[in-house]
């Protein structure tokens, strides 16, 4: 996260985001306040299908697994698991008219040499408006998994997170706030 004189990271959205998906709804009530974009996302039911922690935490498949449990079951299982990933973007997000597609594809979490290591993919990602939230949340999805799982393997210690967007990119409105941003210092800031 940073500052910039023009542009900072946006640091009450970003913590209202996480609170939003650890909360586990899909219901645009809390998470519309701090930014009309999930207005303009909900259907008629006031869900989004982009709610993260819906998709991980609350939603079950028909073996009445989470995603999120069942990455920490297939390590526990398996110190080794290949299996350990979640989806996100899902076959019922898939028709036309959606004004919701799930950016994020999938998150593949695996342990070596004793770290708990997790790669993201996404399709798309926005780099001013969509990274830095997206890489806040996700990262301390990351350190949820690796405290759930240093029960299970004490030892373990937190490897690297790696995030891949097929399509990491900027809108053609946003070049001059970039432009902007760019003839002034970053500094860090942290939640």
């Amino acid at each position: 996260l940073f500052k910039n004189p023009v542009r900072s990271s946006v640091t009450k959205y970003i913590a209202a985001e996480i609170l939003y998906y650890f909360s586990g709804t899909n219901k645009a009530d809390f998470i519309e306040k701090y930014a009309a974009m999930w207005t303009k996302l909900k259907d008629k039911d006031n869900k989004v299908n982009s709610a993260y922690g819906y998709l991980l935490f609350n939603e079950r498949n028909e073996y009445g697994y989470t995603q999120y449990e069942w990455v920490i079951d297939s390590l526990m299982k398996d110190k080794d698991s290949r299996q350990a990933f979640m989806h996100f973007n899902k076959p019922r997000h898939q028709f036309p008219g959606n004004k919701d597609q799930v950016c994020t594809l999938q998150a593949l979490f695996h342990i070596r040499d004793n770290k708990l290591y997790m790669t993201l993919t996404m399709r798309s990602n926005d780099v001013i408006l969509g990274f830095m939230t997206d890489y806040t949340f996700f990262t301390i999805l990351h350190q949820q998994v690796y405290l759930d799982l240093k029960d299970w393997y004490p030892e373990l210690q937190l490897g690297s997170y790696t995030h891949i967007s097929h399509s990491m990119h900027l809108y053609a409105n946003n070049y001059e706030l970039v432009e902007n941003m760019l003839k002034h210092d970053f500094e860090p800031d942290a939640l």
